[in-house]
């Protein structure tokens, strides 16, 4: 853990008294750090204690006061800073989750997120990782927001919900985003080509499974979300406007090291959810087909219209046959 306090080093923050490992006074910062209830709440836990093997040790035993501030103050500059970094660092993740609560109640939900998701990884990209499971499982206390509830509507309970719906869905979005720009992608792999699987012999291609570019992400979502996320980036966004509340489908993948977010009909991301997850060819197809409302010449229409833009968005790398 990188101390944002130079008078916090082991030269000379840390008393005579603390000559232990290194691992151990780290996971003694730690817990006495994020602790909900303060650092001396924190420096008493079972978690701090056990780290440096010891009952009775203080925070006064572990850090020397400087001149102007107590040991414990010190700890408690410390904390301060260390959450005010990582409240920022959600805030970079979520800046269209963020424009939408306001800053102030945007913190709230994340300090309580880092409560119960303390950051653990030694990359700062991980920490979001929980965040829309986070208000998923809050959704009941997210509708009960004073702050959230009467932004974008009247209509009393219904807009508690599609509010809560549009918030979970921005968090799911941005999400997505981080994942897909930063993870690997395509810009240096070739691509499924439609003609390619055009040269299979036809008694075969039912029984081939395509193989989906690591960079694509499928989502289903409650709202338009997609749409205040984007705007949130050009600088266009505005509350007084919200995405409508309708179920809404994407593909989000990587072109040229830029995200695009693409919205497809509801039977192209089923058919895409069953390719991606390894059904054949033709029993993926079969079963989308069974359960469309199109005449048979309107399916089959549009499903060539989908593969010529799978391979225009390179969605897949390839092809395997059984």
């Amino acid at each position: 853990m990188a101390s944002s306090d130079p008078s916090l080093s082991a030269e000379n923050g840390l008393t005579r008294n603390s000559h232990r490992n290194l691992h151990g006074i780290q996971r003694w910062m730690q817990a006495v750090i994020v602790d909900p209830d303060g650092v001396r709440s924190g420096a008493a836990s079972g978690e701090a204690r056990n780290a440096i093997q010891s009952e009775s040790v203080s925070i006064e035993d572990m850090i020397l006061p400087s001149k102007a501030l107590s040991s414990q103050r010190r700890l408690e500059v410390y904390a301060n800073a260390y959450y005010a970094r990582l409240l920022e660092c959600l805030r970079d993740e979520y800046p269209a989750l963020t424009s939408l609560l306001g800053e102030e109640t945007f913190n709230a939900f994340a300090f309580e997120y880092l409560q119960t998701h303390p950051s653990r990884s030694y990359t700062l990209a991980d920490l979001g990782q929980a965040f829309p499971a986070f208000l998923e499982s809050n959704r009941a206390a997210a509708c009960a927001d004073d702050n959230a509830s009467h932004i974008g509507s009247e209509e009393g309970a219904s807009t508690d919900q599609s509010w809560v719906d549009l918030m979970i869905d921005l968090a799911r979005v941005e999400r997505t985003y981080s994942e897909v720009f930063s993870g690997p992608g395509i810009e240096q792999t070739a691509t499924l080509q439609a003609d390619e699987i055009a040269s299979v012999p036809a008694e075969e291609v039912g029984d081939i499974r395509l193989q989906v570019a690591p960079c694509v992400r499928l989502l289903k979502l409650n709202s338009r979300a997609h749409e205040f996320a984007i705007a949130t980036r050009k600088g266009t966004a505005s509350t007084d406007q919200l995405p409508e509340s309708v179920p809404t489908y994407l593909v989000i993948t990587r072109l040229n090291y830029v995200v695009r977010t693409i919205v497809v009909e509801q039977e192209e991301f089923q058919l895409l959810q069953l390719l991606i997850n390894g059904d054949t060819l033709g029993d993926s197809i079969t079963q989308v087909a069974e359960e469309s409302s199109l005449e048979e010449p309107e399916w089959l229409a549009r499903m060539a219209g989908w593969f010529q833009k799978w391979a225009t968005d390179r969605i897949f790398t390839g092809f395997q046959k059984d």
